[in-house]
């Protein structure tokens, strides 16, 4: 079916179907999302087996457990290192799926592929090991051509909630993933009006308003967050997707609705940016008390003290002010995540800010040369202080 090979290339995730039939079990199908992630084209990925992707980094042991799972026919989820055509590492969670022939034998496995280095990063910034911090397929899943079965493969394969609508919003399937998350069978779901599912808990004014902007365009929604407390459940934080489903050019009216629950994802990333603005807080205490003192040393120093007194003191006040800039920056990436920071705009003299800018730089690094050359002549209305730690940042990289 039409349908099922654009469904796939839709997908942000990636995708592979191999022939278990042909020797070494060759790639005959990849999706663009796949090559996306490999950096391979299409020409270099058809016909060779899927291990190509590992390298020379073969002593995994979610290699054997790849080979064991298809040389039983079995399904088989793993998180394995895979490099990119550039030699990137990059964390890849894979689910392997047979799909069988009439008669019970295994013609060709679907593999689902997701990059989730970023996952695994968050893990050991976070020290969550033991956290489930499962990437969830990120895209609506396509069915591929000719066969149920590949759709139905796909489908329950898939680690994300699916529904699919008819233009009234019944429900004409849902996949497992959808049952077991918000707990509800297939019986309570299949037939039902969207918005009466448990007993109404699914009659969300957001997402009616999400609803009735599809069918009247040819455009997608996506990315649209909902947060909605259920009764059996709790509070969730959603991202939906919603597609009509297109065959042969012309737009049916049936809907695709991608649920992808992101509670626990924004709970970590909540639980981070506190950190970071208690801690930025924390500290400015301390140091606002440490620059106090360093003024008053700088008042009281007698005018007869030694030169290496004085330059201990005029050190320690440039790597005070210093800890202070830094401090600020750090602050302002805590607004900015927060959504918290304030913009003061008001004109100023651009030229004089830069020059000015330039000196303290020059003070603070005399061993190095910096040259302001031209002029704008403009007087700029913006946040001026912002604007100087943008301007010190960048010079004080240039000259590390």
């Amino acid at each position: 079916m039409d349908i099922l090979s654009k469904v796939l290339d839709a997908t942000n995730t990636g995708i592979v179907i191999t022939d278990n039939l042909l020797p070494d079990n060759p790639i005959i199908y990849c999706n663009p999302a796949f090559e996306d992630i490999s950096g391979y084209t299409r020409e270099e990925i058809i016909g060779h087996n899927c291990r190509f992707l590992q390298g020379k980094d073969r002593g995994q042991e979610a290699r054997a457990a790849i080979a064991n799972a298809i040389a039983k026919g079995e399904n088989c989820n793993v998180e394995i290192r895979n490099y990119t055509k550039e030699g990137k590492l990059f964390w890849n969670e894979l689910y392997i799926s047979p799909v069988k022939d009439n008669n019970g034998d295994v013609t060709n496995f679907i593999g689902i592929q997701n990059d989730v280095s970023s996952r695994k990063k968050s893990q050991l910034e976070l020290e969550m090991s033991q956290a489930d911090m499962e990437k969830k397929v990120e895209d609506r899943t396509r069915m591929l051509k000719e066969s149920q079965e590949y759709l139905k493969s796909i489908v329950e394969t898939i680690r994300e909630s699916l529904l699919v609508m008819d233009k009234d919003y019944k429900i004409l399937s849902a996949n497992n993933h959808f049952l077991s998350t918000f707990k509800v069978s297939i019986n309570e779901t299949k037939g039902k009006i969207l918005y009466d599912l448990g007993n109404g808990q699914w009659n969300i004014p957001e997402l009616k308003v999400m609803m009735e902007e599809i069918l009247p365009t040819n455009n997608p929604v996506l990315d649209y967050e909902v947060e909605h407390d259920f009764p059996h459940i709790g509070k969730k934080l959603m991202l939906l997707n919603a597609h009509r489903i297109e065959l042969e050019g012309q737009y049916k009216d049936w809907i695709l609705l991608a649920i992808e629950d992101i509670t626990d994802r924004r709970a970590i990333q909540q639980r981070k940016d506190d950190f970071l603005s208690i801690a930025s807080h924390e500290l400015k205490t301390p140091l606002t008390t440490i620059v106090g003192y360093m003024q008053m040393m700088e008042r009281l120093m007698p005018e007869n003290a030694s030169d290496k007194f004085k330059n201990i003191v005029d050190k320690t006040g440039k790597y005070v002010h210093r800890l202070n800039q830094l401090l600020a920056e750090l602050l302002d990436v805590s607004r900015i995540q927060t959504g918290n920071i304030e913009l003061h705009r008001e004109p100023f003299d651009f030229d004089k800010m830069l020059a000015e800018t330039i000196e303290g730089i020059k003070a603070a690094t005399p061993k190095r040369t910096i040259e302001l050359i031209g002029k704008t002549g403009i007087s700029y209305n913006g946040d001026e202080s912002h604007l100087v730690q943008v301007v010190s940042n960048l010079l004080s990289n240039a000259l590390k």
